[in-house]
């Protein structure tokens, strides 16, 4: 919470103006992030020349660079906290959840375009592209030297035969 309390930029008092407990902070934390990832594949899916998957990782991973340093970060704090809280596991499986269907989708229509293989297993496949934003976001902000075009081009080299 104090970490909370301090990016906010506020007193303790102030956040709790705004939001009831610390679940709520969550919540909203995670909806930010889910959210912009989410609107980013949302776009995607909504094109009407369905994009390459290579393409639409390294739009995520753009728009997890812009999130980093903000709800990113704090977002590395809840994945933390969820592994101890019940409340806090629920509310991020949830965002997970949300997040892996938007993949799924995507990968679904990347499948149905003939960009991948006939027998990729789709669900599988929208599983690892989820490690892999959330392992990008990790690495940025534990180890800082990654690099988003370089990040993508490892991660589509991964969906070629």
């Amino acid at each position: 919470m104090d970490d909370i309390v301090e990016a906010a930029g506020m007193s303790a008092g102030g956040v709790y103006r705004y939001f009831p407990g610390k679940d709520a902070i969550i919540a909203a934390i995670a909806e930010e992030v889910v959210g912009g990832l989410t609107e980013t594949v949302t776009a995607l899916l909504a094109r009407e020349q369905v994009p390459s998957l290579s393409q639409a990782v390294r739009q995520l991973l753009v728009q997890i660079d812009a999130l980093a340093d903000g709800p990113g970060r704090l977002a590395l704090t809840v994945w933390g906290e969820a592994q101890r809280d019940p409340q806090l596991a629920r509310i991020a499986a949830s965002a997970a959840a949300t997040m892996r269907s938007a993949i799924f989708d995507l990968v679904g229509m990347a499948h149905d375009s003939g960009q991948l293989p006939p027998e990729t297993d789709v669900l599988a496949l929208a599983q690892v592209v989820l490690s892999s934003v959330g392992g990008y976001l990790l690495q940025r902000r534990i180890i800082g030297d990654v690099d988003p075009d370089r990040y993508a081009d490892a991660v589509s080299a991964l969906f070629r035969r």
